[in-house]
């Protein structure tokens, strides 16, 4: 074995890599496509950067694993922000992208980048007028203060019509961007601009003289392509879906729960780990509240089937107890701060979190669990998958495998303090519902991952940097494949993931060749 194989044997027990590590003399061979521009991925940050190269006349290829193109286009809430905008100064709402920026670090604790965050604001309103340009469909209501994550301090939120809806999650939701992209996309294919290569998988990178020349790929049926590239991008996305390298970069979490595409499998940030790429972050990862396993012990918790609103009090009101794996409270189930409600979950065993509640607070408003009818809540219950049902809160302890002691010592407390109207363990302002009347409902519910935290290092124009902080020239990173840290920090801030992903896609794809590699 030469030195060059031993190098990467080594890299494949490292990072776990589904990669042929056989030598390449080994491998069938075929004749090299040369480009201006490689494109890896055709998300949301790969598209806008294959179009906006392709815009300037440069020859682009784009490689995508999967069998279409979009990638979290396919899955997302659709929620994007920005600062100084037409549409904010049409209602009079006075904003700069250097307000926005300041509030992001604010909001992040400091965590996020400030160099990408700054590169990424000062894109964002350029995106918003152009989707308007290109047939965005935006929202009446954008753009809002939204209060899924920490809120801004003014109304910088958009989304698109057919986008998510808390009430009424449609068919069509979250897929406004990618809808509108297809045209595009379509024409630059059809004119030969772009060619794109579907179920082509990135295999390693090429490399020469310590410069990135393009990529080697393997398609379905096996074979190798060969891409000789002057720019290559990496727009794989993140590692969402891949338990074992999450496990590797986060030993700290517990089992990965994911909603993420199970295309996240974090390629890109592997093969350019391979040749030396620096990888941070991963200890800022946190978790979405209210995942829903609905096979247990299958890692799967799909946000658009099931969903437990437990993220924001302000929107519904709790009518449930929370209780953790040992049946006992752990925080005040109206507590106002997300961050401090996803803290708080995140730091419970197993990051579950049970939700306890009786057949007066099932049907005394808006179901618990979109998008589901209290009439599919009943249902499910009797399956007791991932909710149960019984007459006596003793039975639902017996059924879920909660401590009975436990779990009767706490809600005999917490009907107590609402027959009080004081909640003197967590202070809780909204105690209107005791848990007396049967049939009793127990939902477990876990932290789960949207997106990945750790990712690429960069610089601030999207070149990957070496583990000794060196430009690795030919290389660039965008979207996911920087980790959600980058942009949002530890904590979520409303559209700093899909934003960051689109307008600097576009931004790189404009400015490739001009960017001093």
């Amino acid at each position: 074995m030469n030195k060059e194989n031993r190098r990467r044997f080594l890299m494949r027990l490292l990072l776990g890599s589904s990669m042929n590590f056989l030598p390449l003399s080994f491998r069938r061979k075929s004749a090299a496509l040369r480009c201006d521009v490689l494109v890896v991925g055709a998300g949301s940050a790969g598209i806008p950067c294959a179009m906006a190269a392709a815009a300037r006349g440069l020859k682009v290829f784009v490689i995508e694993k999967d069998s279409k193109i979009g990638g979290t286009l396919n899955i997302t809430a659709g929620q994007m922000s920005a600062a100084g905008t037409r549409l904010q100064r049409s209602k009079g709402i006075e904003d700069s992208p250097e307000r926005h920026f300041e509030e992001v670090m604010h909001l992040s604790n400091g965590t996020a980048d400030p160099n990408i965050v700054r590169l990424a604001v000062a894109q964002a309103p350029r995106l918003i007028e152009w989707l308007e340009t290109i047939g965005y469909p935006m929202a009446d209501e954008a753009p809002a203060i939204v209060y899924n994550h920490p809120p801004y301090s003014c109304a910088r939120t958009y989304w698109g019509k057919t986008d998510y809806n808390p009430v009424r999650p449609g068919e069509d939701a979250g897929k406004s961007l990618l809808k509108t992209f297809l045209p595009l996309w379509e024409n630059y294919l059809q004119s030969g601009s772009i060619r794109l290569f579907t179920n082509t998988k990135l295999e390693r990178l090429i490399t020469k003289s310590g410069k990135v020349r393009g990529a080697i790929a393997r398609q379905k049926d096996n074979s190798l392509l060969s891409f000789v590239a002057r720019h290559t991008v990496l727009a794989t996305g993140g590692y969402a879906a891949n338990a074992d390298f999450f496990r590797r970069v986060t030993p700290q979490a517990p089992r990965l729960i994911s909603s993420a595409r199970s295309t996240s499998q974090g390629e890109g940030i592997i093969a350019a780990m391979q040749i030396g790429a620096a990888f941070r972050n991963a200890e800022k990862h946190n978790i979405t509240v209210g995942g829903i396993e609905l096979q247990p012990q299958s890692g799967r918790a799909d946000f658009w089937s099931a969903w437990a609103r437990i993220s924001t009090p302000s929107a519904r009101t709790p009518r449930e107890v929370y209780v953790n794996n040992y049946g006992l409270r752990f925080m005040a189930e109206d507590e106002p701060d997300i961050n401090k409600r996803e803290k708080a979950i995140a730091s419970q065993p197993e990051q579950k979190c049970w939700l306890i509640f009786d057949e007066t607070a099932l049907s005394a408003g808006a179901p618990i669990v979109l998008p589901w009818t209290t009439a599919r809540i009943r249902d499910e219950a009797q399956k007791g998958g991932c909710l149960w049902q019984a007459n006596s809160i003793e039975e639902l302890a017996q059924k879920t495998g909660l401590p009975t002691n436990h779990l009767t010592a706490t809600i005999q407390q917490y009907n107590q303090a609402v027959q009080k109207g004081i909640d003197e363990q967590f202070g809780s302002k909204s105690l209107q519902f005791p848990v007396k009347q049967p049939p009793f409902y127990a939902l477990l519910t876990y932290g789960f991952s949207l997106v990945s935290f750790g990712g690429l290092h960069t610089d601030a124009q999207l070149r990957v940097l070496d583990t000794s902080a060196r430009i690795i020239e030919g290389l660039y990173a965008v979207g996911e494949i920087l980790g959600a840290a980058a942009t949002t920090g530890n904590v979520f801030c409303s559209g700093m993931l899909l934003t960051p992903a689109v307008a600097l896609g576009r931004w790189l794809g404009e400015h490739l060749g001009n960017l001093g590699s």
